[in-house]
């Protein structure tokens, strides 16, 4: 059976012969199912054409892969491509703040809790289980981008590392430079750990920057 979809202008008529409340109840219904469609599909769209470009990258360099051939591999139109993003770099940079978003939620968790360690259990698990994809971020230079936000969340842990007796009796500066020390020493041993082939597991990797932090 073949169903024809009804157009929003023409639902609309319809319930015009409904009370006021009832119609403007269902106005809002049917402009929030039209919204949420619309964020849907858009999130369909970025997702082909990350999955696409990942895809890419895997087998070529960033600098030899087009618009087109990015378009073509993930089944998206260029016109459509031009509507999110203005170049391919861009995408990778939506991928970064994505996975930004998710450490930070659980780093957020954490430090709620006053408990470091865990945190830095949870960020090395996280980035055991998306290390291709990082590898690719690792490969175009996202070093800044990446020691800023584990700064961030480093400010986050900073009363839980202060009731353990860390950064006690220093000045402000003083302890944010501290924070962005240790930020960058997690961050490059990170990304050894996930581009080299280091032994490790995420806990043992934990385990290791927390005692660098030395928080005991």
């Amino acid at each position: 059976m073949s169903h024809i979809q009804t157009p929003v202008s023409t639902v609309l008529e319809d319930i015009e012969q409904l009370p006021l409340f009832c119609r403007m109840k269902n106005q809002k219904r049917i402009k929030r199912d039209v919204v949420m469609k619309d964020d849907q599909r858009i999130a369909l769209t970025k997702r082909l054409l990350r999955e696409g470009l990942l895809r890419l990258l895997s087998k070529t360099d960033l600098n030899k892969i087009s618009v087109t051939q990015l378009c073509i591999e993930s089944g998206i139109n260029r016109a459509t491509f031009y509507r999110h993003y203005e170049e391919l770099r861009d995408i990778l940079n939506d991928i970064k703040y994505e996975i930004f978003q998710e450490v930070a939620a659980f780093a957020e968790k954490a430090a709620s809790k006053g408990d470091t360690r865990k945190w830095l259990e949870l960020a090395c698990c996280y980035f055991y289980e998306h290390s291709d994809i990082l590898k690719i971020l690792f490969r175009y230079r996202t070093d800044d981008d990446f020691v800023l936000f584990l700064n961030e969340r480093f400010n986050e842990q900073y009363p839980n590392l202060i009731n353990k007796g860390y950064f006690t009796d220093v000045d402000d500066d003083t302890m944010r430079l501290g924070t962005f020390y240790y930020a960058g020493g997690i961050y490059y041993i990170l990304r050894q750990w996930i581009t080299e082939p280091i032994n490790k597991t995420p806990q043992e990797v934990a385990v290791l920057m927390y005692h660098f932090l030395n928080v005991d």
